[in-house]
C-alpha cells in the first residue's frame, strides 16, 4: 500500500488546461531558487498554476507540500500563526516564530503562500528569516507584485494563449470548451461556433477567470451571444456559491488590485487606460499627468508593474520595451477615468502626442530614419486609431483629424492599410464641408489611397471634388501633388503613357520645391510605367530612382526602386542581375512587413526561373498568389498581371496543366516565411504536404467505441446503458483512454475523436 504524500494540497476539481511550456520554465527556475514568486493580475490563474507546479515537484519534498491561504488574512502579525496552523503545528506559544523555526529547521518541505500582495512586507520579513534558518525549506508564493525577498525568483504567469490557429484551438478556447461542457455536457466547439469562441477568447485576452465566468453561461446563451453580451457585467459573474467573493466577478478581482494601489498608482492606472495596444515609458510620460511634486509617472508605473497591473513586453527589432494592461483591466480603469476630472485633458494629451507622431511621416519616411519611423508607427497603430476616434468625437478638432490622417498617408501606403486610411479620411471629411486647405489635402490623400487599393470609383469621386476645390484662390501649394494624383488616375484607367507624363511632371515640380516624398512616389510610378510600356528610357528612369533612394539613405525607397530595375534587367535577358535585385529588395522589405511588394518580387523571380527551372517558377507563382491575400496593394499587382499571365501560360505549356496545377498548389500551401525562404534560396525546396493518418494511440476497439459516444456527449451511465455493460466497466475504459491519449478530461477525448479519422 502506497504512502500518501504529506501536505495539504487540495484535490483538483476541474482539469488543468495548457501552460505546459510555462510549467517547464517555472520548474527549471525553481530548481535553483529557494523562493519563487508567481506574479500576475487577478484572475490570471496564479493559484491554480502554483498548485499544479507544486503537485509536479512534490516528490522532491518528503516532509510535504503545504498550502497557506492568505487572501482573508488582514493582520500581518498573525502570519506566523497562520502558517503554523496550515502546517498542523500546535503553536499557541507567546513566541510562535521560534516554534515554527524549530519545526522547519530539519525538514525538507515546500510552503505555498497564496495571495501575498496585501501582506507583502510581513511576508518578505518572515520568509527571509525562515529561509536563513531552514536550509531545506522552499517557498512558492503567489502575489500581484514582487515581495522583495533576498534571492527571490519572479515568474510572471501569462494569460492563456488566445490566438486561434488553423490547425488547433488556443489554450483559452480549450478552457472555454471544458468549462462550458461542465455547464452543458453536450457543448462542443464546432465549425459553426469556432469563430465565435475564438472572438470571445480574444476579447477576454485569455484571462482564465474571465473565460471560466463566460463559459458558465452556455446554459443560457450561445457562444456568439455571450461574445455580444460581454459588455454586461452579469455575463462575467460567477454562479457557483463556493467561489471566493473576490473571484465572483471579474470587476471584483480587478478591484482587489485597485484597492492595493497607492493614490498615485490609482490615478496613473486610470490615465493609462487611454492607451490602446500598450505604451512605452516615453509615451506614458508624454501623456499622463504626474502627481506633484513626487512620485513621478515613472515611479507610479514601477509600482503598477510590481503589482502586476501593468505587464512589460520586451521590445523587438531594436524597439524599446512596451507596457500594457489586459483588456478587461483596461476597461475597468476606463470606467474609473470616465468619472475623473482628468479624463478630457488626458485624452486630448493622448491625441496630441500621437498627432505629433503622425507628422513624422512627412519627414522620416524619406530619410535614413525610415526603419525606426515605420516600426514605431506600426507599434503605435492601435493608439493612433484611438487618437483618431477621440478626435472625431471632438467637434472643435475636425481639421486636426483630417490633418492627422493626411500626415499618415505614407504609413497607410507602406503598411498595406490604404483602405483603413481612406476610411479615416472619409469619416473626417464627412464632418465638415468647409472649403479649407486641410479639406483639400484630405481629399487628394484619400483619392491617392483609393487608387492604390484598387477602389477606383471612390478615388475618382474624391479627386473630382478636390479639383473643384483647388480652383479657388489660396490653393497654389497643391500644384505638385495634383499631377501625381492625375498620374494614378491615368494608370488606373490603363493609360500608362499618360501616367508616365504626369508622374514626370510631379518629379520636375517636386524637386524645384523640395517635396521629397512626392518626388520619390512619382519616381516609383515612373519606373513602373517605363517597364510596362517597354519605354526606351527604361534603364535610365529606373536607375535614376535607385540612385535617388541611395543618396537619401532610405531603406524602403531603395527596396521599391530595386524591383522595377530588376524587371527591366529581366526584360533585357539579364536574369542573373534581375534575380539579385529582386532578392535584395525582398531582404529590405522584410524590415517593413511588406507582403504585397514581397509578392511582386517573388513573381519577378518566377519570371527569371521560367526557362531555367520551370518547376521552381511554378511554385514561386503559387507562393506569390497566396501572399497576395495579405495585401491591399492592388496597383503593382495589376500592373504586372499581364507579364505574370504570360509566364504562367508558358509554364503550363512546358509542364502540362496537371503538373503545373500540383506544383502551383504546393506553393500556395507555403507560409509567408516558407515562401520568402524559397524566394531567397535559403531553404530546401518544399515538398507537397501529405495528410497525416489519424492515430488511435493504442485504443482498443471498445475504447474507440466508447470515445465515439463520449464525443456525442453521453455520460458514462448513458454509455453503459447503450452498450449493455456496467457503468464501472465504462469508467475503466474512459480512464484507460485518458491515459493512452495523455488527456485529463472527457472534453479532450471528444475533440480528439471529432478531428481525427477512425476506422472500424
Amino acid at each position: 500500500m502506497s504512502v500518501r504524500p504529506a501536505g495539504n494540497l487540495p484535490v483538483e476539481l476541474t482539469s488543468f488546461v495548457g501552460r505546459r511550456d510555462d510549467l517547464t520554465q517555472a520548474k527549471n527556475l525553481f530548481a535553483s531558487a529557494r523562493m519563487l514568486t508567481l506574479t500576475g493580475m487577478g484572475g490570471v490563474g496564479k493559484t491554480r498554476f502554483a498548485l499544479r507546479l507544486a503537485s509536479e515537484v512534490r516528490r522532491q519534498f518528503p516532509d510535504g507540500v503545504w498550502l497557506v491561504e492568505l487572501a482573508d488574512l488582514r493582520q500581518g502579525d498573525l502570519l506566523t500563526r497562520t502558517i503554523s496552523t496550515a502546517l498542523r503545528i500546535r503553536n499557541e506559544s507567546s513566541d510562535p516564530l521560534s516554534i515554527l523555526v524549530d519545526h522547519l529547521r530539519e525538514r525538507r518541505l515546500l510552503v505555498i503562500l497564496d495571495n501575498c500582495e496585501h501582506l507583502a512586507e510581513a511576508c518578505a520579513v518572515l520568509i527571509s528569516g525562515l529561509l536563513q534558518v531552514a536550509p531545506d525549506l522552499k517557498v512558492l508564493g503567489t502575489s500581484r507584485h514582487v515581495l522583495g525577498v533576498v534571492g527571490e525568483q519572479v515568474f510572471p504567469v501569462p494569460p492563456l494563449t488566445h490566438e486561434s490557429t488553423a490547425t488547433g484551438l488556443s489554450e483559452a478556447m480549450v478552457l472555454f470548451e471544458e468549462r462550458a461542457s461542465a455547464a452543458d455536457p453536450r457543448f462542443r466547439i464546432t465549425e459553426e461556433n469556432r469563430e465565435a469562441v475564438a472572438k470571445l477568447c480574444r476579447a477576454l485576452e485569455g484571462l482564465p477567470l474571465a473565460v471560466e465566468l463566460a463559459a458558465a453561461h452556455v446554459r443560457t446563451f450561445s457562444a456568439a451571444e455571450i461574445a455580444e453580451r460581454l459588455a454586461h457585467t452579469e455575463v462575467l459573474t460567477a454562479t457557483e456559491r463556493t467561489r471566493h467573493p473576490r473571484h465572483r466577478t471579474l470587476d471584483a478581482a480587478v478591484d482587489w488590485s485597485y484597492r492595493l494601489c497607492t493614490p498615485e498608482e490609482r490615478r496613473l492606472w486610470e490615465q493609462l487606460s487611454v492607451f490602446s495596444g500598450g505604451f512605452t515609458i516615453e509615451t506614458a510620460g508624454g501623456v499622463c499627468l504626474a502627481a506633484e511634486p513626487e512620485p513621478t509617472v515613472v515611479g507610479a508605473l514601477i509600482g503598477l508593474v510590481d503589482k502586476s497591473v501593468i505587464v512589460r513586453i520586451n521590445g523587438t527589432h531594436g524597439l524599446r520595451g512596451r507596457y500594457r494592461m489586459l483588456e478587461p483591466v483596461r476597461q475597468y480603469a476606463r470606467e474609473k477615468l470616465a468619472s475623473s476630472p482628468d479624463e478630457l485633458l488626458v485624452r486630448r494629451r493622448h491625441r496630441d502626442y500621437f498627432f505629433r507622431l503622425a507628422q513624422l511621416g512627412l519627414t522620416d519616411y524619406c530619410s535614413s530614419s525610415d526603419v525606426e519611423w515605420y516600426a514605431t508607427t506600426r507599434s503605435e497603430q492601435a493608439n493612433i486609431r484611438e487618437a483618431l476616434e477621440f478626435s472625431l468625437s471632438d467637434p472643435d478638432a475636425v481639421d486636426t483629424t483630417i490633418e492627422m490622417a493626411t500626415a499618415l498617408r505614407p504609413f497607410w501606403q507602406q503598411s498595406g492599410s490604404m483602405i483603413e486610411g481612406c476610411q479615416w479620411l472619409r469619416r473626417a471629411l464627412d464632418r465638415t464641408t468647409e472649403p479649407t486647405v486641410d479639406r483639400a489635402a484630405g481629399l487628394v490623400a484619400a483619392s491617392i489611397l483609393g487608387f492604390l487599393a484598387g477602389q477606383t470609383g471612390e478615388a475618382r469621386t474624391l479627386l473630382r471634388e478636390y479639383r473643384e476645390l483647388i480652383t479657388r484662390p489660396g490653393f497654389d501649394d497643391f500644384s505638385v501633388i495634383t499631377p501625381f494624383a492625375s498620374a494614378l488616375e491615368a494608370f488606373a484607367d490603363g493609360h500608362a503613357h499618360l501616367a508616365f507624363e504626369q508622374a514626370e511632371k510631379t518629379v520636375e515640380l517636386g524637386i524645384d520645391r523640395e517635396r521629397t516624398v512626392l518626388v520619390a512616389e512619382a519616381m516609383a510610378l515612373s519606373a513602373l510605367c517605363v517597364f510596362i510600356t517597354n519605354h526606351e528610357r527604361a534603364e535610365e528612369i529606373t536607375l535614376r530612382f535607385v540612385h535617388f533612394a541611395e543618396k537619401l539613405g532610405v531603406h524602403l525607397l531603395h527596396a521599391i526602386a530595386l524591383y522595377p530595375l530588376g524587371a527591366v534587367r529581366w526584360r533585357q535577358g539579364d536574369v542573373v542581375s534581375a534575380t539579385a535585385l529582386m532578392r535584395k529588395a525582398i531582404h529590405l522589405y522584410q524590415m517593413f512587413e511588406q507582403p504585397g511588394m514581397v509578392a511582386v518580387c517573388i513573381e519577378g523571380l518566377a519570371w527569371s526561373d521560367a526557362e531555367r527551372d520551370p518547376h521552381r517558377a511554378a511554385m514561386l507563382l503559387g507562393a506569390a498568389k497566396s501572399i497576395w491575400r495579405y495585401s491591399q496593394m492592388r496597383l503593382p499587382q495589376a500592373a504586372v498581371q499581364g507579364v505574370t499571365s504570360g509566364i504562367e501560360a508558358q509554364l503550363r505549356q512546358h509542364l502540362g496543366d496537371p503538373e503545373f496545377a500540383q506544383i502551383f498548389a504546393t506553393g500556395q500551401e507555403l507560409s509567408f516565411e516558407e515562401s520568402v525562404a524559397l524566394a531567397l534560396g535559403s531553404g530546401a525546396e518544399p515538398k507537397p504536404r501529405a495528410r497525416k493518418p489519424a492515430a488511435h494511440a493504442g485504443l482498443t476497439r471498445r475504447e474507440q467505441q466508447i470515445a465515439a459516444l463520449v464525443a456525442q456527449g453521453l455520460t458514462n451511465r448513458e454509455i453503459a446503458a447503450k452498450l449493455v455493460i456496467s457503468p464501472r466497466t465504462v469508467d475503466a475504459h474512459v480512464e484507460h483512454a485518458l491515459v493512452k491519449l495523455g488527456f485529463r478530461s472527457r472534453t479532450q477525448i471528444a475533440r480528439w475523436f471529432s478531428t481525427s479519422e477512425h476506422s472500424d
